[in-house]
C-alpha cells in the first residue's frame, strides 16, 4: 500500500516539475518513503521497485542505488490527481484535541491531519452519515467536532466510539477529497510561493512545446492569460490545446486514494454501507476516481467482489518464509472461488496462494 501511494506521489511531482532529476540522487527515493511511512526496517539489500502507467515509468535498484526514468508517449495527456493516503491510525486526529503540543515523526498521519482540517472547514455538517442515524457537525470558532445523535443528543468527537472516530474522519476527507475540492480550488484566490514557480516553470515547458507546433505566418494573435501571464498563439487550435493541458497539469482532475482498513472499528452493517458509498465515488462517470484498499474484513471483500467492477484487480499478500512476504494478482478463478468461499476464505488462504 505504502509503496504504491509512494509511487503515485512521486509521479505526481515528476509530471508537474517536468523533472526526475531529484530522485536521482542516490538512495532519495527509497529515503523519501520509509521516512513519511516510518517503514526502514522494511528494507532489504536487494530492494527493486517498479512503477509504470500510460504516462512513465520508472524503477528504483536499491543494490545500485539506481533511479531510472522513462517518459511514455501520453506524457502531455496527464491529469492532475490528488494522492491521499488514509492511515489505519486516523482514528488519533479523533482522540486528540491539541495536535499543536504533539509531537511525532508520523509524517503520513499528520498529513492526513491536515488534509482533513481542509475538508473539515469545507464540510461544516453533514446529516445522518451513510444511513447510520449520526450527523457531524464542525465549529469553526472553538475548531472542535462533534457527533449528533438521532435523538438530538451533540457529543464531541473526542468522546465519542472508536467506531465514530475512526468512521468520521474518513467520510468527512473522502467527501471532500470526491467532491467539495473541485470547489474550494475554484474560490483559491492565491498560490504560495513555491506554488507559483512551480505552475510559472511548467507553464513555460507547456508553452514551448506547443508553440513550436505553429507553421502559419499570420497576423492573428490568440492569447490564453493562465496564472496572471499571457501566452500568445497565432493558430487557435494550439491555443486552444494549450488551455486544455494547463488545465490538465494545474487543476485536480480525480482523487487517487490509498485506504487502509477502511472496516476499523465498524460493525459488519456499517462496512456494508461504507463500501456502497465508496463505490458509488468510484463508479461516478464525471471523475475517475479509483481507490486502492487494504482490508482484513470477509465483508468488505466479499462486497466487492459481488459487485463485478470494472479494472477491478484483486491482489493476496502472504509469507513466503524468512520473514518476507510475496504479492499474487488474484485471476477470475481465484477471485470467484474466494467469493464462493466468503469469510471461510480468510481461513483457507493457503489454497489461493499455493496455485
Amino acid at each position: 500500500m505504502m509503496t504504491a501511494c509512494h509511487c503515485a506521489w512521486v509521479e505526481k511531482r515528476i509530471s508537474l516539475r517536468q523533472s526526475s532529476k531529484e530522485f536521482e540522487a542516490g538512495s532519495v527515493f527509497i529515503d523519501s518513503m520509509l521516512n513519511y511511512y516510518r517503514a526502514k526496517g522494511y528494507l532489504h539489500e536487494d530492494t527493486y521497485i517498479e512503477y509504470e502507467t500510460d504516462y512513465m515509468q520508472f524503477s528504483y535498484n536499491h543494490k545500485k542505488h539506481l533511479f531510472s526514468h522513462k517518459w511514455k508517449e501520453s506524457r502531455w495527456d496527464y491529469r492532475r490527481p490528488k494522492v491521499s493516503y488514509v492511515p489505519a491510525e486516523r482514528n488519533m486526529v479523533s482522540l486528540v484535541s491539541n495536535w499543536n503540543r504533539l509531537e511525532t515523526n508520523y509524517d503520513s498521519i499528520l498529513d492526513f491531519k491536515a488534509d482533513l482540517d481542509i475538508a473539515r472547514k469545507y464540510v461544516k455538517h453533514t446529516d445522518d452519515i451513510l444511513g447510520t442515524g449520526i450527523s457531524y457537525k464542525y465549529d469553526e470558532a472553538s475548531d472542535t467536532d462533534a457527533v449528533i445523535t438521532y435523538n438530538g443528543q451533540q457529543i464531541d468527537m473526542t468522546s465519542s466510539s472508536s467506531g465514530l472516530q475512526s468512521l468520521v474522519p474518513q467520510f468527512v476527507h473522502l467527501d471532500y477529497l470526491t467532491n467539495g475540492i473541485y470547489k474550494a480550488e475554484s474560490l483559491l484566490k492565491e498560490k504560495t510561493y513555491a506554488e507559483k514557480q512551480i505552475a510559472g516553470s511548467l507553464l513555460d515547458s507547456l508553452y514551448q512545446r506547443i508553440h513550436i507546433k505553429e507553421q502559419k505566418e499570420t497576423s492573428e494573435k490568440f492569447v490564453v492569460r493562465i496564472e496572471g501571464t499571457d501566452f500568445m498563439f497565432r493558430e487557435k487550435k494550439l491555443a486552444d490545446e494549450f488551455q486544455k493541458q494547463a488545465n490538465n497539469f494545474l487543476h485536480t482532475d480525480h482523487a487517487e486514494v490509498f485506504l487502509e482498513e477502511p472496516e476499523s472499528n465498524l460493525f459488519p452493517p456499517t462496512q456494508f454501507q461504507l463500501m456502497n458509498w465508496i463505490l458509488e465515488i468510484v463508479e461516478a462517470k464525471k471523475r475517475k476516481n479509483f481507490f486502492v484498499i487494504a482490508t482484513h474484513s470477509p465483508y468488505v471483500l466479499s462486497h466487492l467482489l459481488q459487485e463485478n467492477l470494472d479494472d477491478f484487480g484483486l491482489y493476496l499478500t502472504y509469507p513466503v518464509g524468512n520473514g518476507l512476504y510475496s504479492v499474487k494478482t488474484a485471476n477470475d478463478d481465484d477471485v470467484q472461488d474466494i467469493y464462493d468461499n466468503g469469510s471461510d476464505a480468510f481461513f483457507n488462504f493457503e489454497a489461493f496462494t499455493e496455485r
